[in-house]
């Protein structure tokens, strides 16, 4: 026993020993590191642009640098990166997005289904015709031949109020930007009445296959106690993943109120998902008084957010073994993948900047993490509010500060 209370005392001594001489090092190089940063952003402070940022150390939990990290800004499509947070961590990596089909019929004797035939979507934004087929294919499976009732289609785990914030508030993004968000979302919503769409070819596919259709295709609600008999899912990865690369403001909007759904109670809704994102961000530690998200995907210029918030949740999904892995890849890679596919090409960036974009008319931002060059992780925000013309010149400042980041060595 006291030769293992030595040992640890040994450890111990060697760990905080370690910690000092590298926090030591690490004081002289992070001096030299903000006069670089301050540096690339000088430019743009100094024509009277907004500018917030902060770097944090991953695992020393250490401010590297910061400027004006509490100010309130727009954050456009790094919005994403909440919601994507919030998602994975009320929902779970092993989470599925799933669209159902149901019948009333619990007998389907000799392959005829004597009574309706449900599709109720839950929330799946990817949800495509390829998947339609499968799922036509997985019902043709089971022998139907007929069907005497009707096709009905249901998406009534949302509410109805499809176009979210669109004319809600004066100044802000017009309607035109806005997509259409249902739970039974069909080919990215591309047409006016998506669930219908998705009923209407599950019918042309079920009787391309030989099965006689009796009655018609309508909206409705599939009824209590109904009997599941196919289903398609896509993984929560999956669809995060494509949000969060390509900045999908359809799948973020959707991903926004499914959260609200599965924190509170269907129908999921707008002020569902405000207070999902609500209770997520105090588990955290932010206070609810210093932000405000009233959608998910950064469109509306009325959430604001600042850079002590945002690293709050880079560090929580850091820290969650579980999570981060899954959360770091559904960002997009300096000149790989994702809206950072173009950016940071041929620096030391390329390939170590994992983060999310976002654009606004006179709003650009960029937040992620990045691989340094002693292969430690920090976490990083830089956002510009109130610049004329397009965001190219902002865009630069940003892949600077983050080449730069790349380039850091506190050894």
């Amino acid at each position: 026993m006291k030769q293992k209370k030595a040992l640890l005392f040994l450890l111990t001594l060697i760990f905080l020993f370690q910690s000092l001489v590298f926090g030591q090092i690490k004081e002289s190089r992070v001096e030299l590191l903000q006069q670089e940063l301050d540096s690339v952003i000088a430019p743009v402070r100094e024509s009277g642009i907004t500018v917030c940022a902060k770097v944090m150390h991953a695992d020393l939990n250490k401010t590297l640098y910061e400027y004006k990290p509490e100010t309130e800004v727009i954050p456009a499509s790094i919005t994403k990166l909440i919601t994507a947070a919030c998602s994975l961590s009320k929902l779970g990596q092993s989470y599925n997005l799933s669209t159902i089909v149901y019948t009333d019929d619990y007998n389907m004797k000799e392959g005829i289904i004597n009574g309706n035939l449900y599709i109720k979507g839950f929330g799946d934004p990817d949800f495509s015709s390829v998947d339609l087929k499968d799922l036509s294919d997985n019902l043709l499976k089971l022998g139907i031949k007929e069907i005497t009732g009707n096709i009905i289609a249901d998406e009534s785990f949302f509410d109805n109020d499809y176009y979210t914030l669109s004319n809600s508030y004066k100044g802000d993004t017009g309607p035109s930007y806005w997509p259409l968000v249902n739970a039974l979302a069909f080919n990215k919503n591309k047409s006016r009445n998506p669930a219908l769409s998705a009923a209407n070819e599950l019918a042309g596919n079920l009787t391309s296959g030989g099965v006689k259709m009796d009655g018609t295709i309508i909206e409705g609600t599939t009824p209590k106690g109904s009997k599941e008999i196919a289903k398609f899912s896509h993984t929560i990865y999956d669809v995060l993943s494509n949000m969060c690369k390509e900045s999908d403001n359809h799948s973020a909007i959707t991903m926004f109120k499914l959260v609200g759904a599965k924190y509170k109670d269907s129908p999921g809704t707008i002020s569902k998902g405000q207070e999902a994102i609500q209770s997520f961000l105090t588990e955290l530690g932010v206070d609810r008084y210093s932000y405000e998200i009233l959608e998910g995907s950064g469109l509306t210029r009325y959430n604001k957010v600042n850079a002590d918030m945002y690293m709050k949740v880079l560090k929580y999904m850091y820290d969650d073994r579980f999570l981060f892995d899954y959360f770091m890849n559904a960002l997009s890679i300096a000149g790989k993948e994702g809206t950072l596919r173009n950016r940071m090409i041929g620096t030391q960036a390329e390939g170590n900047v994992y983060g999310k974009t976002g654009t606004l008319n006179g709003v650009s931002s960029l937040t992620g993490y990045v691989i340094d060059k002693d292969n430690e992780v920090l976490l990083f925000f830089i956002v510009m509010n109130g610049f004329g013309g397009n965001a190219n010149s902002m865009r630069s400042v940003q892949d600077t500060f983050c080449e730069t980041l790349a380039g850091f060595s506190g050894k």
